[in-house]
């Protein structure tokens, strides 16, 4: 295998792998409306018989089902009784101990939301039913049958299959008979009574079992090496691997006895307990020869080519002898790849469970010392079983393969794949993303990717300006004529430079405008790839926060779009949540930017990628919405749902960003029955955020309290949090609230200064209005009426009052004008106070009997009320 062939190899491992577990999301979704389409418009039963059987992916869908079921009743309260989907499961009490799968399962369905679980257990039958049972079938009158129905009773306790098999062996044994002299039925209570049964219907069934020819018990036997059934076109394979025996013919005659049944395609045990008979029907020693002697039968007529079925069921097979019972080195490396072979079509599948089932067997029949002997296939189990578990959220078992590659890859291409799904995995937990930003800049710097050590603001600006030159003159169509990225070494470089900018961007780390800025130099050198337009859309918000290039920014991040039409690709979250949640909006309408955020989130979301860049593109449309003033009521039924599935996703970061948007909803939609602030988010909460690095959601809770506080007029509970964060990370990247963080910093800091002219609050009050100045000139929509409010609050502190009512009306009108129904609403009410104190009580009562349409039409229910009250 040549170099390139091997990274070949390694590129389509990942990103094919990446590709099944997005399957696997799109396969849930799509059963889910499937269900839900065709239960429209008449009720559906789905029936789940025997779910203690069921396999993690089986499960996997039945929880997302009834998940999605609550989810949207909750969304959509007023078509909850559309929702026409009943599903009965079905499973053996005794049996869930064995099935931890199942265990979480019906927790989590017990803990759903809106869905109605009713449990009900099926008795055995009761004495009388016994009777009732064997009256009809001897067609006696149930007081001729009462004696014998005891006890058939007392010896199966009623289990309705015990029963039959009891009665069969009855009959056989000549203690139940037909006398055709007396033509009636016959039977010995005492020798009935007398007849022990230790095991209950297993011994009767064994019993049984042994009773029949020695082929047809044979052929029995070697069918339940196989499990409950198996395909005919796997018994013709090994048919005669005992001599002469004909196991189709001994399975047919055991079929006329009701053991088993046929079909056209296969055998199968007529029920579990026959199943459990026949395998202990031989001991243990008997029964591995048996099943090592099917295995090298199948392994040898199939020569290594063989369809997928029955390559699992020969990795089954040698998942039943087990590693210890197999010898002979040979055979140990030729299972071990068998395994490994599974394990791959497994995961191409997007069946994580069976892959790691697998390789778990595979690595088992490794001998010491496989890492010097048997490299490769060491690293290639390794590193699968790593991709399973992190599919499937085994985080300590995902860990001791990564380290296990790690320590005895003999080169980083061999740890890249590893290195990888680790990258993943910390950006997607967010536990620490300063340690993954630097575990990704040490993976870049073995990729030959140098970044600065700790690069300095003039570095940065020094970059951006250089790239600024490079880009100028560069067009849609000349951008969108690049030849194709055909080099493997970089279009892997830019996927990892891709995962680490977005780490870098939740982080606010100062590495996210280089790590853009060489994105966008090797799509510049070596042609364009379906990273380069998430490139194009980070250096165009390099460009708005470092230089406030906002027309410069606005033009790349649109050139940045147009490479989307070139490679339709799966990266269209990412460029959505950077480009219409960070940089667009300074120059659009911000309510323009909703419905491609929303969409962002939805492509990501049926294409199954998720992913870190899905739910930012709904956090996103969360806070812009809120801050833009979409109705309260529908907008928290979105955030809530969004909010679900990021937990039900893992992702820390996003579920945490939306706590304080949802919160905030919660507070002025009316939801909370406190009036307290204080009930919104402590002091000592935003400590906690801001010790450990979480500035961004600090931010968040502190625009939203400021917001809040405004919105009901409570200062004097904020001055403390507002003192000690007005200022919280003013400079970071995350501007996602930092226009909001002005516009009602700035108010509150007018309030303060107007009470007790403290200098401290007239500097931030007079750099708001200088930002928003600065934005008004570049979107008068988005930033006009803002500028008005605080100018004419800003007039009012300092008593010039014809000048601060000319300013409330211009933001009244700005603020009806754009659609910010909600600050129009606070503009009204801030002007009513104005008015009131200047004594003009008509025009006051006026503002805020406008002041309450506005909460009104934005859902403010619990402002609305309070502003009844008082009106009283």
């Amino acid at each position: 295998m040549t170099i390139d062939d091997s990274l070949q190899q390694q590129f389509d491992f990942m990103f094919d792998a990446c590709d099944m577990i997005a399957s696997k999301c799109r396969m849930h979704q799509w059963f889910y409306l499937l269900l839900t389409s065709i239960s429209r418009d008449t009720p559906v039963l789905l029936s789940l018989d025997d779910l203690h059987w069921a396999d993690t992916a089986s499960l996997d869908l039945i929880t997302f089902i009834v998940d999605e079921m609550g989810a949207n009743i909750a969304e959509d309260a007023s078509n909850a009784e559309s929702t026409n989907l009943f599903i009965v499961g079905t499973f053996r009490s005794n049996e869930i101990e064995n099935s931890k799968g199942l265990q979480n399962c019906l927790q989590h369905i017990q803990g759903c939301c809106n869905v109605s679980v009713t449990e009900m257990a099926v008795q055995d039958l009761s004495s009388s039913d016994v009777n009732l049972m064997i009256s009809e079938a001897l067609c006696y009158s149930q007081r001729l049958t009462r004696s014998l129905a005891d006890i058939v009773f007392q010896k199966t306790t009623g289990n309705p299959f015990f029963v039959k098999e009891f009665l069969h062996d009855l009959t056989v044994e000549n203690l139940l008979v037909y006398s055709f002299s007396q033509r009636t039925w016959e039977w010995n209570e005492d020798l009935i009574e007398s007849r022990t049964i230790s095991d209950g219907v297993a011994e009767i069934l064994i019993r049984k079992l042994m009773r029949l020819p020695k082929d047809q018990l044979l052929g029995l036997t070697m069918l339940s090496c196989f499990g409950s059934e198996v395909s005919l076109e796997v018994l013709n394979l090994v048919k005669n691997s005992y001599g002469h025996l004909d196991i189709m013919q001994s399975l047919d005659c055991v079929a006329q006895a009701g053991l088993v049944k046929r079909t056209d395609e296969k055998y199968c045990f007529v029920h579990d307990m026959i199943l459990h008979s026949a395998q202990a029907a031989v001991d243990e020693n008997e029964r591995n020869s048996m099943i090592k002697g099917l295995l090298q039968t199948l392994v040898v007529r199939t020569s290594g080519n063989c369809d997928d079925a029955i390559l699992f069921i020969i990795v089954d097979l040698i998942s039943r002898i087990g590693s210890c019972r197999i010898h002979g080195a040979e055979s140990r490396l030729l299972y071990a790849n068998l395994n490994l072979t599974a394990a791959t079509k497994a995961i191409q599948a997007a069946d994580f469970a069976s892959a790691s089932t697998c390789i778990e067997c595979g690595i088992s029949l490794l001998d010491q010392g496989h890492w010097e002997r048997s490299y490769r296939l060491s690293l290639e189990l390794f590193t699968h079983s790593a991709l399973a578990e992190w599919a499937q959220g085994n985080t300590e078992r995902m860990t001791k393969s990564i380290d296990e590659v790690f320590n005895n890859a003999k080169s980083f291409d061999d740890k890249l794949r590893a290195a990888e799904i680790k990258l993943d995995y910390e950006g997607m937990t967010g536990t620490n993303l300063f340690e993954a930003n630097a575990f990704g800049f040490h993976v870049l710097e073995q990729l030959g990717v140098n970044l600065p050590s700790s690069p300095e603001n003039e570095v940065i600006v020094q970059e951006l300006l250089d790239t600024k030159q490079r880009l100028s003159g560069l067009s849609k169509s000349s951008l969108k004529s690049l030849p194709i990225m055909s080099d493997l070494k970089k279009i892997q470089t830019m996927a990892i430079l891709e995962n680490v900018m977005i780490r870098c961007y939740q982080s606010q780390s100062k590495y996210f405008p280089i790590i853009a800025i060489r994105m966008v130099r090797i799509t510049l050198q070596y042609g364009s790839s379906k990273y380069s337009a998430v490139a194009f859309a980070a250096i165009a918000l390099s460009f708005v926060t470092v230089f406030g290039d906002f027309t410069g920014g606005s033009a790349l991040a649109r050139m940045g779009l147009s490479l989307l039409d070139v490679h339709n690709n799966r990266l269209l979250p990412d460029v959505h949540a950077l480009t219409y949640g960070a940089v667009i909006l300074w120059k659009d309408p911000i309510q323009s930017v909703l419905p491609h955020l929303l969409y962002g989130y939805r492509i990501a979301e049926k294409s199954g990628y998720i992913g870190s860049t899905g739910h930012a593109c709904a956090m996103f449309y969360s806070y812009r919405a809120f801050f833009s003033g979409s109705e309260l009521s529908s907008l928290g039924k979105e955030v809530a749902l969004f909010m679900r599935k990021s937990e039900r996703d893992k992702r820390k970061v996003m579920s945490l960003s939306f706590l304080p948007i949802s919160k905030g909803i919660s507070y002025i939609g009316g939801s909370t029955t406190s009036q307290d602030t204080n009930d919104f988010i402590e002091e000592e909460d935003m400590d906690q955020f801001n010790n450990n690095h979480e500035f961004a959601v600090c931010e968040c809770f502190l625009v939203v309290k400021l917001c809040c506080d405004v919105v009901f007029r409570r200062f004097d509970a904020l001055k403390s949090i507002a003192r000690k964060y007005i200022d919280c990370r003013a400079n970071g990247i995350a501007q996602y609230v930092n226009i909001h963080r002005y516009f009602y910093g700035g108010l509150v800091s007018l309030h303060f200064y107007r009470e007790n002219r403290d200098q401290f609050w007239l500097d931030r009050a007079t750099h708001a209005i200088s930002m928003m100045e600065t934005w008004a000139a570049e979107s008068v929509w988005n930033f006009e009426n803002k500028l008005y409010l605080l100018q004419a609050e800003y007039h009012y502190a300092f008593d010039e009052m014809e000048d601060a009512a000319t300013k409330y009306r211009l933001a009244i009108e700005s603020s009806q004008k754009h659609r910010f129904v909600h600050e129009e609403a606070v503009a009204c009410e801030q002007a009513a106070a104005f008015h009131m104190e200047m004594g003009n009580k008509d025009l006051a009562d006026e503002l805020m009997k406008r002041a309450l349409k506005c909460y009104q039409a934005w859902g403010a229910e619990k402002k609305v009320d309070l502003l009844l009250e008082m009106m009283k």
